[in-house]
């Protein structure tokens, strides 16, 4: 079976293996899948991906994962392309000092690692829950209880000492209160600020006050993203009821405008899941939100067992036109899109790039920039120079 030329271009590739999974047949890398969600692996220029390989559907996918002495490529049957598993990171293997496994608490998705310190969200197991969520369904039956913050601590410290990740994800659920859940994370994003030099994204709701987005930039959040997943205002409400009605699409669409005054150019962003949606409505949605200033990012939906969602995924010919639009509204409305990139489960306005002839360059660049340990350090010193600046003027 054809995979339609995608060998040509490891970007679009990527695409694709994220919507149609791969069969793997050597029992190491099923080993290194079980229990994960997905495949991590580096393509060529450096293109990371998580590819599914446990779902039901990847049965069907025309990929392969395959080994020729020490090199594993991925294949069609017809073109093949080199692929390298990223091995499993070495503290996923041990535990912190109170018994709880670091794989647990922190997950490495590329240039990303993400915490959540409570593994729990208040719409879960009711009919306010996100239609295209699994994290309700607890396998073991074990009640789990928050992470503490000395825990976590101990997690982005085995971590930045492997070397693994540039930035901290640090994300929370759904939580009643005027917070948007920066209150509960307040403790975790002050320690590790004081006792790390590293850059930490925070994903939570849109709090109903906007004081809350200068607390959480004053605590020192280096980037915000307050994920809508869904631009249409009808399907919104149908497929998301909880935030819907809790939050509402307005309120989206005003903290991220506010955050934008407050956070550096760049560090503001938001989550639109391609194939929950039109592809129409996701540029109208693009469009929207760089026009204020906000990054968009494209996970890709991919229909797995438990979901209450089921819809059929887009094909990769209609998809791969939005994430055109994509670096093309980035580059139009001057939205810094260096932050935000070298993730394996998601593609970025800086992986967009790659699609669109001529743009090689401007990502090499990126990565000589900012993949180095002088570029993040700048980064960061950049960020916290900033940070004081902007703190200390907002309190006069």
């Amino acid at each position: 079976m054809s995979a339609l030329g995608y060998f040509d271009n490891p970007w679009a590739l990527k695409i694709d293996l994220m919507l149609r999974g791969i069969r793997v047949v050597d029992p190491l890398a099923k080993a290194w899948a079980c229990g994960t969600s997905g495949i991590d692996m580096l393509l060529p220029e450096e293109t990371l991906v998580n590819i599914p390989c446990r779902e039901e559907f990847t049965e069907r996918s025309p990929y392969e994962l395959r080994k020729r002495e020490e090199t594993h490529y991925i294949t069609d049957g017809v073109s093949e392309m080199n692929a390298e598993i990223l091995p499993m990171p070495e503290f996923y293997s041990r535990k912190t000092t109170t018994g709880v496994p670091f794989g647990d608490i922190a997950v490495v998705h590329g240039s990303y690692t993400v915490i959540t310190p409570s593994p729990k969200c208040d719409f879960f197991d009711t009919d306010s829950e996100c239609r295209y969520c699994t994290l309700n369904k607890n396998i073991d039956g074990v009640p789990k209880r928050d992470f503490t913050v000395e825990e976590v601590l101990e997690a982005v410290g085995v971590v930045l000492k492997e070397g693994l990740s540039k930035i901290i994800y640090l994300s929370v659920g759904f939580t009643e209160g005027d917070d948007g859940g920066i209150e509960f994370l307040s403790p975790y994003i002050k320690a590790i600020k004081k006792h790390y030099s590293c850059l930490l994204a925070v994903e939570a709701l849109p709090p109903k006050k906007n004081r809350w987005i200068d607390d959480t930039y004053a605590l020192g959040a280096d980037s915000i993203l307050y994920n809508m997943g869904i631009f249409d205002a009808e399907l919104f409400e149908v497929i998301c009821p909880g935030r819907s009605r809790l939050v509402g699409r307005k309120r989206y669409l005003d903290a991220l405008k506010y955050a934008v005054g407050i956070f550096p150019n760049g560090t503001v962003a938001s989550h639109l899941i391609v194939g929950l949606e039109p592809p129409g409505s996701t540029r109208i949605g693009i469009d929207y939100l760089t026009g204020m200033g906000v990054v968009p990012i494209l996970p890709i939906y991919r229909p797995r067992a438990g979901r209450t969602l089921r819809i059929e995924p887009l094909t990769t010919e209609i998809i791969i036109p939005v994430f055109k639009h994509l670096y093309t509204a980035v580059k139009k409305s001057g939205v810094n899109f260096k932050w935000v990139r070298d993730i394996s489960m998601v593609t970025t306005p800086a992986e967009a790039s790659m699609l669109m002839e001529g743009a090689e360059s401007e990502m090499s660049l990126l990565k000589n920039l900012y993949g180095s340990h002088l570029g993040l350090k700048a980064a960061w010193g950049l960020s916290t120079i900033r940070r004081k600046l902007r703190v200390k003027n907002g309190d006069k």
